[in-house]
């Protein structure tokens, strides 16, 4: 008879910070864990373990605010 194991996870996952995302990573990536081990051994959901390989560390911030119009080249051929 066959038996299916199922991996159990957290019922009340916590949020995973930038340090826990990056151990989920280097435990993916440098150690050849598998996402079932990963989680059992974290206690992360295999939801949180996929977000945190799927995406950056941390959120990359996005140019905003107005475009500067005299750059320096442009501003020291004006004071001369």
């Amino acid at each position: 008879m066959d038996t299916i194991l199922s991996v159990p996870t957290p019922k009340t996952p916590h949020i995973t910070t930038r340090d826990d995302r990056l151990r989920i990573q280097t435990l993916f990536n440098e150690a050849g864990w598998e996402i079932d081990d990963i989680a059992l051994q974290l206690n992360f959901t295999r939801r949180q373990i996929l977000y945190a390989l799927k995406n950056r560390l941390t959120p990359q911030k996005h140019h905003t605010g107005r475009h500067i119009l005299l750059d320096t080249p442009k501003r020291k051929y004006l004071i001369s």
